[in-house]
């Protein structure tokens, strides 16, 4: 059953014992921590595995803001593949009878694509987003796993996986450090980490060896300019995050609505939060980057030391446009 193949994977988020499938269980099922006893359900298919005490109110706006966002995206993108394979820097062959984890799913858009590349895949969030994936669960042949949980207290066992990726979310998390630690201790030993979060453009120094895409090239004879604008940039969004984090998430998704519109706009776009062909993907990037009360930005330099401070070797950098996207994909010793 369900519950049996997802519990040689979790852990209790409180104490960390084994879980284990407590006799019948019901029509919904649930999962019991053999230390502690605390019971979890498993509903639509998913281990509900969040950690005891109440979510603050900035985890709760962040829960609710994504669970909102996600359930309005319009689906898998044809583009969705090639920019999975590009971001976690992974080649298709590599998935392949890999167990892998997507910690910070979303509506499961690539985990679904780690799983068409071969994977066996838990795919993991804190929203209920999570269960737009419910119905894909029947056609995966046991392959598929749904687990809600925070990436601060993740309900797995360490050393569980031989991959993990966590793209756009650390930095979504109250301490995006702390979440990278906890992360890293569930790849094993030669296993592969793969994450991005935003990037600042911190000092000159940091941000003239970003590595750019070749299409961006060009930037670099007129690379302080860039950095004074991307610092600019920078100001300016946070000081309008002061605002939008604290609307309602109605208000605030409607008002992304000119700012999508404004998204096609000649040389204008470049004044919003998404230039995506696709007006329903420019509302929700909009919202994406206005709602949530968690958002920090890190250098190349800072995530690299995560890396080496868990026992990483980085075997690859991310490259990226005008604004810094910190990515790494990461072997662990």
């Amino acid at each position: 059953m369900l519950e049996a193949e997802l519990a040689r994977l979790l852990a209790c988020p409180d104490c960390g014992g084994a879980a284990g499938v407590p006799g019948s269980g019901g029509e919904a099922g649930r999962l019991e921590c053999a230390a502690c006893g605390r019971v979890f359900p498993v509903e639509r298919g998913a281990a509900r595995m969040l950690p005891r005490g109440a979510l603050d109110g900035r985890a709760r706006r962040t829960r609710a803001g994504f669970a909102w966002e996600w359930e309005r995206y319009p689906g898998a993108l044809e583009e969705d593949r090639r920019v999975f394979l590009e971001e976690t820097q992974i080649t298709a062959p590599d998935w392949r009878d890999k167990l892998v984890l997507d910690a910070g799913c979303g509506m499961g858009r690539y985990a679904e694509i780690a799983l068409a590349l071969g994977a066996e895949v838990i795919a993991l969030d804190l929203s209920d987003a999570l269960f737009r994936l419910s119905p894909k669960l029947g056609g995966t042949e046991g392959k598929l796993h749904l687990v809600q949980g925070d990436l601060l207290h993740p309900p797995l066992k360490p050393e569980t996986f031989d991959i993990v990726y966590s793209l756009g979310v650390l930095h979504h998390t109250p301490d995006a450090a702390a979440s990278f630690r906890r992360v890293a201790t569930l790849v094993k030993r030669g296993g592969l980490l793969s994450v991005w979060v935003y990037g600042t453009p911190g000092s000159y120094s940091s941000f003239r060896s970003n590595p750019l895409r070749p299409d961006r090239a060009r930037l670099k004879r007129v690379l302080p300019a860039v950095w004074a604008v991307v610092w600019a940039r920078r100001v300016l969004s946070d000081g309008l995050r002061k605002v939008t984090t604290r609307l309602p998430i109605p208000v605030l998704y409607a008002l992304c609505f000119p700012l999508a519109a404004l998204g096609a706009a000649p040389a204008l776009k470049y004044l919003t939060f998404s230039v995506h062909r696709d007006f329903r993907v420019r509302w929700i990037e909009n919202f994406d980057w206005l709602s949530p009360p968690y958002q920090s930005k890190h250098t190349k330099e800072e995530v690299e030391g995560w890396f080496e401070a868990a026992g990483f070797d980085v075997v690859r950098r991310l490259e990226h446009g005008m604004v810094p996207k910190v990515g790494m994909l990461g072997r662990r010793r």
